[in-house]
């Protein structure tokens, strides 16, 4: 019972990290829309099917794990950039 609980908790916080996120570096991020297109950098919206592949696959019972390790991945890679260009572009 208490892995269903954990589950649901770590897709909804995962979630909330990766949707807004990858929107807005997809929308262009700060000003930078100046083309007039809804998304300037579509391919960050590759970023929520990767979580959306990880939380499809953690409801099936035998690779729940692997779909918590693959949803969990977009918001590693996030913070493993924002810490990339705050250590090195400082």
């Amino acid at each position: 019972m208490s892995f269903k609980i954990y589950k649901i908790i770590h897709l909804i916080l995962t979630g909330i990290i990766t949707i807004p996120i990858s929107l807005f570096i997809a929308s262009g991020g700060l000003g930078e829309n100046y083309t007039g297109n809804a998304f300037v950098y579509p391919q960050f919206l590759l970023v929520i099917a990767v979580w959306l592949i990880g939380a499809v696959l953690s409801f099936n019972n035998k690779r729940a794990k692997y779909g918590l390790v693959i949803s969990a991945l977009p918001p590693l890679f996030f913070v493993g950039n924002l810490l990339y260009a705050f250590f090195f572009f400082n």
